[in-house]
């Protein structure tokens, strides 16, 4: 008998991505999970503007956790971000690409 190897079955790629800058110094992110399946996320940062990248991975967390907080951004940068489910068979497709501008530094938030 030859032994069939299951096809490799990758977690959905998570949606809804959005990024907010927090003062200037960090920026929340937060995103919708796509389904059972995955181990965690990958989160991934590029500078400027777009999906050409090169994207670097910055940090993950895992099942059902569908935030983060990055606090390694610099003032007057912009940074785009995007996230990947993965499981032991690899990574899904990434979210959709999402951009922040972080302000100068000593900009305070709105107050009410």
């Amino acid at each position: 008998m030859t032994k069939r190897s299951s096809p490799a079955v990758f977690p959905p790629a998570p949606v809804d991505l959005i990024a907010v800058a927090v003062g200037d110094c960090e920026v929340l992110l937060a995103w919708t999970e796509c389904g059972a399946g995955g181990h965690g996320f990958r989160i991934e940062r590029a500078d400027g503007i777009g999906s050409a990248g090169p994207f670097s991975v910055i940090g993950g967390v895992g099942p059902h956790v569908a935030a983060f907080r990055d606090g390694t951004v610099k003032p007057r940068t912009i940074y785009s971000y995007r996230v990947h489910a993965w499981n032991a068979s690899g990574n899904s497709l990434p979210s959709n690409v999402t951009a922040v501008t972080m302000p100068r530094a000593g900009t305070e938030l709105p107050s009410d």
